[in-house]
């Protein structure tokens, strides 16, 4: 058997074979190299070889004594060096002359080097010189061969990292920077010495970007993000950078002086030219637009983050303005910090259960008793007393807390009505509000089933209330199906707040409405309104044709419910009747109801 000695310095093993390993007369691990110690999550020094490395080829090779027998022998083992799937060496055991019994392995990769380097986040510099020759131990020569292709295989991967950093700033789809690259580029220039230029990031986002997709299907709505990254490349600056933060949201950073005036300017025309129509197999696809704009300098003591925030805050008040664009102030800053404090106090609201329901009756005046009650949202806050929607539903919707409130609401109020029921006060139908969001969660359905259930009580005693604004009608077939999903398992579903123009008329043909919910606007003032009379007779006529019944809301005056009795409504809700209550101050008021006391009927 041939004896292999090496004089190498333990630097220079760890150079040339950065992965060996030895193993002394006991069978157990020694020394690591580097390279190896970085791919093994765990030490295995003083671990026994055999605990940590399998040897596949040659077969039968399971214990020390055999493989000091395979010396110069090519070896396969296998090991799972991160605890994950097994990886697969090449090696040769070769004796150690000043360790006697003992082996020297220099292992390589058998799977390809870029797995590896994506595996185990290694670099260039981790790799042994040629992972394919086995014989650099054997001469200097070859040794010094193997250095310059080591240095050749560190260019390549360099060159390889250099192309994917490229890459990794850039979006897939548009082409230009990405969220990655934004972060880079504000920082740099935050980071700059001061001086007295003033920089500006512009935060767009584009509006109807989601019934593109959802009318035309993703391929156009692709193309839609594509144009607006031409329109952003177009009028860009050579110093400036347009990004695609993700979905439909996208920057433009500008490197440069830029006064109110230019700056007002640039978003407008950017705007123009985003909304462009654009022409998608036969069809004429088109977005709106908002820009939210914020002036700084370099060396300000902002991050990147904050001036994303900013931007942000200036966008949400660019969707509500006559041009879509808005400059950032301090009124601005001083709002979204009343906002960030209002989120804070709702999430401890949710958090202590302060939100809860109140009831407003529903009355049928024909019948002359209570036909439903609907659930209202209201905060319990301690230290402002109780808090109608106005205070609280923007800021919780922005921060999407209006689904625990809405459940935490909705669960109280149905366990409340559970009790009434079993009390034997009948009340009609509990009416729960419900929104496009619910809708669209596949859970809905089974999560209220479930809530009625553990309460007690059958879909059949519950009606939702669907809100016009939703806008679902017969292009929405997935709307339309969750609404004949929830008619199918007994809810009766009525339409709120019908009138004020958003839905069609075919909603009512394709939806399985049972009630038209006239808006308030159609009954205030109407005893003094004629054109309002009539508008509102018609209303009630068509729903009359249709078989629908018809509840009017807001009714506050006498004089209000003679005119709609008049034309054929019975059923109401209103201040006239009620305000909205709790359930301790709802059973009192149903008492005095049922005594004849609460009735303005007669």
């Amino acid at each position: 058997m041939a004896l292999y000695t090496f004089e190498f310095s333990k630097s220079m093993i760890d150079i040339l074979c950065p992965m060996f390993l030895t193993v002394g007369a006991g069978g157990c691990i020694e020394q690591v190299g580097p390279t190896l110690s970085l791919i093994f999550t765990q030490e295995i020094q003083k671990k026994n070889f055999f605990e940590v490395f399998s040897v596949e080829k040659p077969r039968r090779v399971n214990d020390f004594e055999r493989l000091k027998t395979r010396l110069g022998t090519k070896l396969v083992l296998t090991a799972r060096p991160d605890g994950g799937d097994p990886i697969q060496f090449r090696s040769v055991a070769t004796e150690l002359h000043n360790s006697p019994g003992g082996l020297l392995l220099d292992l390589s990769f058998g799977t390809s080097l870029a797995d590896a380097i994506k595996r185990f986040n290694l670099s260039g510099a981790d790799f042994k010189p040629n992972d394919f020759s086995i014989d650099l131990f054997y001469t200097f020569e070859t040794q010094r061969a193997l250095l310059d292709d080591s240095q050749k295989m560190t260019d390549a991967l360099t060159s390889a990292k250099e192309a994917a950093e490229r890459e990794a700033n850039l979006d897939s789809l548009t082409g230009i920077a990405n969220r990655r690259s934004l972060y880079q580029q504000l920082e740099g220039m935050l980071h700059r010495p001061k001086d007295d230029i003033d920089l500006a990031l512009l935060h767009i986002d584009l509006d109807k970007f989601k019934a593109i997709n959802d009318t035309f299907g993703h391929a156009a709505g692709d193309e839609i993000l594509k144009h607006t990254a031409k329109v952003m490349e177009a009028w860009a600056g050579p110093d400036d950078l347009p990004v695609r933060i993700g979905g439909d949201e996208f920057a433009l950073v500008l490197d440069g002086p830029h006064d109110k005036t230019s700056l007002f300017s640039l978003a407008e025309n950017l705007i123009a030219n985003i909304t462009t129509p654009v022409r998608i197999d036969g069809h004429s696809c088109k977005v709106g637009a908002s820009i939210g704009i914020v002036r700084f300098r370099a060396g300000d003591a902002l991050s990147s983050d904050r001036l994303l925030i900013n931007s942000d805050m200036a966008l949400y008040e660019a969707k509500g303005a006559a041009n879509g664009v808005k400059l950032l102030t301090p009124e601005m800053i001083r709002l979204h910090e009343e906002r960030a404090t209002l989120v804070s106090e709702i999430e401890k609201g949710i958090a202590e259960g302060q939100f809860v329901p109140y009831f407003q009756p529903q009355i049928d005046t024909k019948a002359s008793k209570v036909c439903g009650l609907e659930v209202l949202a209201r905060w319990d806050n301690p230290a402002k007393g109780v808090l109608s929607p106005p205070s609280f539903l923007e800021a919780a919707n922005r921060a999407n807390l209006m689904r625990e409130i809405d459940r935490q609401v909705r669960q109280q109020a149905i366990n409340a009505f559970a009790t009434c029921r079993r009390d034997g006060v009948q009340v009609g139908k509990l009416s729960l509000n419900v929104t496009a969001s619910n809708l669209r969660s596949p859970d809905f359905l089974e999560d209220l089933q479930d809530e009625l259930f553990l309460a007690g009580l059958s879909p059949r005693s519950i009606q939702l209330e669907l809100l016009e604004s939703i806008l679902f009608d017969q292009s929405d077939k997935f709307l339309i199906a969750q609404c004949l999903s929830l008619k199918a398992a007994g809810f009766t579903l009525a339409l709120d707040d019908f009138g004020t123009g958003h839905a069609a008329i075919s909603t009512l043909i394709e939806a399985p409405i049972s009630t038209l919910k006239i808006d308030r606007s159609f009954v205030t003032g109407l005893d003094s309104n004629k054109k309002m009379q009539r508008i509102t007779g018609a209303m009630l006529a068509m729903a009359r044709q249709m078989g629908v019944d018809v509840m009017a809301e807001g009714v506050e005056t006498r004089r209000e419910l003679d005119l709609l009795e008049a034309n054929g409504c019975r059923f109401f809700q209103g201040f006239y009747f009620s305000r909205p209550m709790a359930m301790i101050d709802l059973r009192s008021w149903l008492e005095l109801w049922e005594k004849g006391q609460m009735r303005k009927l007669s």
